[in-house]
């Protein structure tokens, strides 16, 4: 004889998840997730574009990632009555994303050295020897190109978040829950184009290599831009052999230029790069130059960051309020104008101290 229904359960409503996302590998979602780990945890809000996930430093430094529908093979989402918000422990989404190995380095680890300030604390999601496999987001690192497929469910408010994940090598499937909070308010102050005085966009590969080539003991970092003479053209010509030193600079001083500069124990460091199509995309600077300075362990954070990018895009307002926005590679099934990730950094300038404005 068949059981009677539940007369506390029979006909009552099934939850619909808010929130379903599938992916066959976890990379490029993990990549982005440990561009921002410079907190343990995280606010995280979903909306028919994708995530946005939130970390702030003591209310200096903020950090989103921008992660598109378009990372991943299904995407469902179902706006509930309110904002579809909230904190959680960004630590422990990576260490599950990354539970059968093959999404980069996770685990609970110690410092380690950085170009910029002597000692780091670990990252949220790396592992002991302060290392970020980042080359197993382009398959070429550890798991040996073994893929971790996901499905990540959310069926509201007071909810966990879900994760279903299974290895593609060897089969096994595992079943994660991360508990949901109600988030912590974030500064998260937009940046006012209007009072835009400084913008340009370059290949990431220059601006790391800036970074990482500043003293170790510096503790600012200071943004200079010169605007272009009027009897300038628009972006100088690509550099050659046969161009001399002397000419560069002249042609510097005509086409505008973007300089990083620091002081350290033992000296101080200055990078020039020339508003020239071989380094910059783009380069306005039309209101008189520009000058700002920033802590330097704000720039070693935002340093580890653009790691595996391809172009930032670097705005200044004129109060010397600074962001970044850093692109990803982006896939050949992408359409035009559309992203596979963009991370963005904002940070508040220092107060200029005495003698600062008499060395530009």
């Amino acid at each position: 004889m068949p059981d009677s229904p539940d007369p506390f359960t029979a006909g009552a409503p099934v939850p619909r998840e808010v929130l379903r996302a599938e992916t066959n590998d976890v990379r490029p979602f993990a990549r982005l997730l440990r561009g921002i780990g410079l907190k343990h945890n995280a606010v995280m809000s979903i909306s028919e574009a994708g995530f946005e996930v939130a970390v702030e430093e003591v209310r200096t430094l903020g950090a989103i990632a921008f992660i598109p529908t378009n990372l991943f093979t299904s995407w469902t989402f179902h706006p509930p009555s309110e904002p579809a918000i909230f904190e959680l422990s960004l630590d422990a989404l990576l260490q599950c994303l990354n539970i059968f190995g093959n999404a980069g380095s996770s685990g609970a680890g110690a410092g380690s050295q950085t170009s910029i300030g002597r000692t780091r604390r670990r990252w949220a999601g790396e592992g002991e020897d302060g290392i970020d496999d980042d080359d197993a987001a382009n398959g070429r690192g550890a798991g040996k190109g073994k893929r971790t497929g996901m499905v990540m469910s959310w069926e509201g408010h007071g909810e966990p978040l879900r994760m279903t994940l299974h290895d593609e090598g060897k089969g096994p499937i595992t079943t994660c829950e991360l508990n949901t909070y109600v988030p912590e308010e974030l500064m998260n102050q937009a940046f006012d184009h209007d009072q835009r005085v400084l913008y340009l966009i370059m290949k990431s590969e220059w601006f790391r290599d800036a970074l990482l080539d500043l003293p170790p003991t510096s503790t600012r970092i200071t943004l200079v831009a010169t605007p272009a003479t009027n009897d300038a053209p628009d972006q100088a010509q690509g550099g050659s052999a046969t161009v001399s030193s002397n000419n560069r600079r002249a042609n510097r001083t005509k086409v505008g230029s973007f300089s990083i500069q620091a002081e350290g124990d033992f000296g101080s460091t200055e990078l020039d790069y020339p508003n020239d199509k071989d380094v910059m995309d783009r380069f306005e600077c039309t209101d008189g130059a520009v000058r700002f300075s920033y802590h330097s362990s704000h720039f070693a954070l935002l340093s580890r960051a653009l790691h595996q990018s391809i172009k930032i895009a670097l705005m200044v307002e004129n109060s010397g309020f600074l962001c970044v926005q850093i692109m990803m590679p982006v896939g050949d099934k992408v359409g035009l104008g559309e992203h596979q990730g963009i991370l963005e950094f904002k940070m508040h300038a220092l107060e200029e101290i005495d003698g600062d404005e008499d060395d530009g």
